[in-house]
């Protein structure tokens, strides 16, 4: 499942290159002409907000694209929704491809986007989110580390793959009581998360063995080749074997040396 810095990639490339075009029409039926004003990110849903206070909601779930492709360039595999754009005197297309059908696209206005917001917690990537913050929505979930992290309604945009290697960044057992955890650890996680998306940021977000993400321009992330512990082999710290478990569900990569848990 596309993560937030890959979510991030494509809303920032969207946004660069479809501000001001117009909608002329989208597939799914009739004319739409409506201006793309801004494209933006909240969690893990990109955001077009349009014209007359009305806004496109994508999400990408598990195996959604979003492509920016010209009028003329042969249809992609797995097209759900084609939206005609016109710029600058040019025409091109954004194109809404999802194999497993598992992603979704709305159409909401203005009054919507604060009940959306308040479904998620803080964005991890938030400079108002303090360390005296993050520790107070750990403390109150009363779970273990890593739901705590998965958990959208604690704190926003941290998925499997990188809680896996902030984990492990900070020696952290991902059963860790999020009761038990002290200020200077809270910090530390913080610290480490931010750091993590900033960097899968950078490598704009990571494609993996299944080839299912890609860019908006249909290239692939390369952040998959600076893990530091999911889906590895041995701890890159110790040389330990990284163990691997499903913690409610959800594939869980630790090394048992550098990530003690803690009685």
């Amino acid at each position: 499942m596309p993560e937030l810095p890959e979510v991030h990639t494509i809303a920032v490339d969207l946004n660069k290159h479809l501000s001001n075009a117009v909608i002329k029409s989208i597939e799914i039926k009739n004319n739409f002409n409506k201006k793309i004003i801004e494209v933006t990110r909240i969690s893990k849903n990109i955001v077009l907000e349009l014209s007359s206070e009305t806004f496109l909601i994508f999400h990408l779930a598990m195996t959604g694209r979003l492509l920016i492709r010209k009028s003329d360039r042969p249809n992609d595999d797995w097209e759900r929704i084609i939206l005609t754009l016109a710029k600058n005197g040019k025409t091109g297309q954004l194109r809404f491809c999802d194999t497993r059908m598992f992603g979704k696209a709305e159409v909401i206005k203005k009054e919507m986007i604060n009940k959306l917001k308040s479904k998620y917690g803080p964005d991890i990537l938030a400079d108002s989110l303090s360390p005296e913050e993050f520790l107070s929505v750990l403390v109150a979930k009363r779970t273990n580390i890593k739901n705590a992290l998965l958990d959208q309604s604690v704190v926003s945009g941290i998925g499997n793959i990188y809680a896996n290697d902030l984990l492990w960044m900070s020696k952290t057992h991902p059963l860790t009581k999020t009761n038990s955890i002290k200020i200077a650890k809270a910090k530390e996680l913080l610290n480490n998360a931010k750091e993590i998306i900033k960097e899968a940021i950078l490598h704009r977000g990571s494609t993996l063995s299944d080839k299912m993400f890609v860019d908006a321009f249909g290239k692939y992330g390369t952040h998959q080749n600076y893990f530091r512990v999911y889906d590895q082999r041995n701890c890159k710290n110790c040389g330990t074997k990284i163990k691997f478990e499903k913690i409610n569900s959800r594939g869980t990569y630790y090394c048992p040396t550098c990530q003690v848990l803690k009685q």
